[in-house]
Order: structure tokens, then sequence, then C-alpha cells
């Protein structure tokens, strides 16, 4: 617990981000990581080997970008680092053990960004009361990304801004706040096809409950997102019991896809 509350006093963090929960999503997740180190170990060796594939089909030099980098657990950086002639890092914020490896690289770049576009006027429209607003994903400055790779990020980028419309407007209806989350995905995955030559994600597509070894729940996790099935696909036991329940284990299902398809229709902008 020290660990963590030292983490979370110490760590750079937007204010937004800080009010939103992706500090404290972060400082948790290392902190599970921790706990779960063996069990978390075959699906952190399933996205490294993925991703050393993904970057073994571009080409050598010019620039790559991680789009939720996160704590680094699932990327290997050396292996991107000297691949690209730069490598940008796009997260809500960055821990100190993250400038730290960059830091190692000096063709490593932080870059602290809302991907979607989507927290600054979705902060302002819970305090008005206006409609939810539709994700604006940044333009990205200097040339177009060589390979662009998307790190667990797809079906969790609605999970915050929802936790935040149910404390602040709870009133606003379920389908209008799964359009909202469906248009987060759909965006997502049209911008990374736009920044970028060749555009890699790997994302859970399911989630799973287990008891005595037999599935008792399941739920999809890709927002109605019309996919093809995955080039590599895996499972990640992410909460064996009693991390999250006594007695029930959560099991990911994750995808992995070397190129996405670029959508035969422009993207929702907005709910």
């Amino acid at each position: 617990m020290l660990r963590e509350a030292f983490e979370y006093l110490t760590t750079p963090c937007p204010p937004l981000a800080r009010r939103y929960g992706y500090l404290a999503e972060m400082v948790a997740l290392g902190a599970r990581h921790r706990r779960q180190r063996r069990a978390w170990a075959p699906h952190v060796g399933s996205c490294r080997r993925f991703i050393q594939d993904a970057v073994g089909r571009a080409p050598r030099g010019g620039r790559a970008l991680v789009a939720g980098s996160g704590l680094l657990i699932e990327v290997p950086l050396p292996v991107l680092a000297e691949r690209f002639g730069e490598v940008v890092l796009i997260d809500m914020l960055h821990s100190r053990s993250v400038r730290r490896q960059a830091r190692r690289h000096p063709n490593v770049r932080l870059l602290t960004l809302d991907v979607t576009g989507t927290l600054a006027p979705l902060d302002a429209a819970l305090s008005s009361g206006s409609s939810l607003p539709p994700p604006s994903p940044p333009d990205l400055p200097g040339e177009r990304f060589a390979f662009a790779l998307s790190c667990n990020l797809l079906s969790q980028l609605p999970l915050l801004p929802l936790d935040a419309i149910d404390r602040k407007a709870p009133t606003i209806p379920w389908a209008e706040r799964e359009r909202f989350a469906r248009s987060l995905a759909q965006t997502h995955r049209s911008w990374l096809a736009r920044v970028s030559e060749q555009a890699s994600l790997f994302t859970d597509t399911e989630s799973l409950w287990l008891e005595d070894g037999a599935v008792r729940e399941r739920e999809d996790s890709l927002w109605g997102l019309d996919l093809p099935p995955p080039d590599q696909a895996w499972d990640w036991d992410i909460a064996p019991a009693p991390e999250e329940d006594r007695r029930r284990s959560l099991r990911h299902r994750v995808g992995a896809w070397f190129t996405l398809p670029v959508p035969a229709g422009p993207a929702p902008t907005g709910p």
C-alpha cells in the first residue's frame, strides 16, 4: 500500500486525468501485475511476441506510434527503439518507471495525450448538462507514422468516461451512453489507420467469469465494433480468484491484428 500511495502522490498527471481516475487506474494496474505476475506471464509473452512479429512487417526507420503505452508491461520498447528512427509513446500519463525506460533510448519520445479528444469536452458537457460530445482524435505533428500500435486500449477507452457519466449524469439513457462508447471505439480504429501506414492492434475481445473451471458469465468487450477474425488470439487470466471475487476468476480473450482493415464508411462523429 505504501508503494501505491507514493506512486499516486508523485506521478506527474494532468489534473483532469487525475480527477477522472486515470492515475488511480494506472497505479492499481501496476499493483495487480505485481500480485499476479505469474498468472499474467503467458499474456505478456504473447503480447511481446505479437509486437515483434508486427514490427517485423514494417520497414526500418521512419516513425512509430504506441497508443496506450501504459506501464510498458506488454511492450518490448528496445525492439521498437532499434527498429524505428523515432518512437512516440502516447498515454494519458506516464509513470516514473516509464520515463526512466524512455530515457535509455534517445529516439523515444513521450506524449501525454487523450487519443479520443473527448475528455475535456465530456467534462464540460457533464458540468453544463449538454449532450455527450463526439470523439475528436488529435492530429499529430510531423510526418505520417510508418507503424502504429494500439495496446490493449480499444476496449478500455469508454470505461472511465462511462463511470463519470454514471456519477455525474445518471439520467442519460443507456442507449445514448452505448452510442457514445461505440463511437469512441470506432473512431479510434479509423484514427489509427489515418495516422499510420501500418496500424496494428491488440485488445481484449471478451470477458469471461469462471467458477470451478466453467464459464458462468461472458461479455463482449468490443462495443459492437465489427472486426475480422484476429491474426493471433490468446487468453489472459487477469484476475484469478480471489483477486476480484472470492470464488470466481476473470479471464479476458485477447485478439491481435497485424494490419487493421480500413472501415468501409466514415467513422461516426457523435452519439
